[in-house]
């Protein structure tokens, strides 16, 4: 059992304490944890200048020392990339050491997506211009995985009828395809099943379709931003990537993936 994407105190939008994200991971069993703590580069980000490398690393550490043999603490980011800021994430990458780094999508055209990108454009246009941005983060090649790939499914409704993938197949087979050439990996992103999708980021058919291309790279994670939320449905997550034709799934350690058999979990 492992989550490895969830944020803590040194997240802008979390304020749990490492130490007790720790702990919990301990109360659930879980073997492998790792914040993947928000790194923004978009001045109008609310994150924007919070992330603090040195005291992350330190209190990485210092959890490390604590609880060492009773569970394996990782150390990961989830950057929010937009080509825009392609050089500032290219120099922040040489300059730091992680176990696990995550490219997402927040902002598409300059646009939040939660919000601004929806009021600006109709349905497909919005979705498009969307997968647009995510095939960027996938093309890039900086990244292990791309962060919950349809996200905007979970900001759209009400405004819009429930996410098709189906309507959006070309699109997505860019996304897929650039990740494959890049070897970028996938993550299955629990949180839409406990958000108001009710299905993980991304669905069934695309992990399927990815793996029919070629991907091989899939990694499982929360998006906690409660301790009550680490482990949350990652059982879910594993016959997700089951029925989708995965027998393993990637941990990341020092950028690396470790390669963990889910055939006979």
């Amino acid at each position: 059992m492992i989550d490895c994407h969830f944020h803590s105190e040194h997240s802008c939008d979390s304020d749990v304490p490492l130490t007790a994200l720790c702990r919990r991971g301990m109360e659930l069993g879980l073997s492998y944890i790792c914040p993947t703590e928000h790194v923004d580069f978009c001045p109008q980000d609310m994150g924007y200048g919070y992330f603090d490398s040195v005291a992350f690393s330190r209190n990485v550490a210092a959890c490390q020392e604590q609880y060492d043999g009773q569970i394996t603490l990782l150390k990961g980011i989830e950057v929010d990339y937009q080509l825009c800021f392609d050089a500032e994430v290219r120099a922040f990458l040489l300059q730091h050491t992680f176990d696990f780094v995550i490219g997402s999508v927040h902002y598409a055209d300059g646009l939040y997506i939660g919000n601004a990108l929806l009021e600006a454009y109709d349905c497909d246009t919005a979705y498009r211009r969307y997968f647009h941005a995510v095939r960027q983060v996938a093309a890039s090649g900086l990244f292990d995985v791309m962060g919950h790939l349809d996200l905007l499914k979970r900001y759209a409704p009400p405004r819009w009828k429930d996410f098709d993938a189906r309507h959006y197949a070309d699109e997505i087979e860019a996304v897929l395809r650039a990740a494959v050439e890049t070897g970028t990996g996938l993550e299955i992103n629990t949180s839409g099943l406990r958000q108001s999708p009710g299905q993980a980021y991304p669905g069934l058919e695309v992990l399927r379709r990815y793996r029919e291309l070629g991907g091989e790279v899939l990694t499982l994670g929360t998006d906690a931003h409660r301790a009550t939320d680490l482990g949350r449905n990652i059982g879910d997550g594993l016959s997700l990537a089951r029925a989708a034709g995965f027998k393993a799934v990637a941990v990341f350690v020092q950028r690396r993936p470790h390669w963990m058999d889910i055939t006979t979990i």
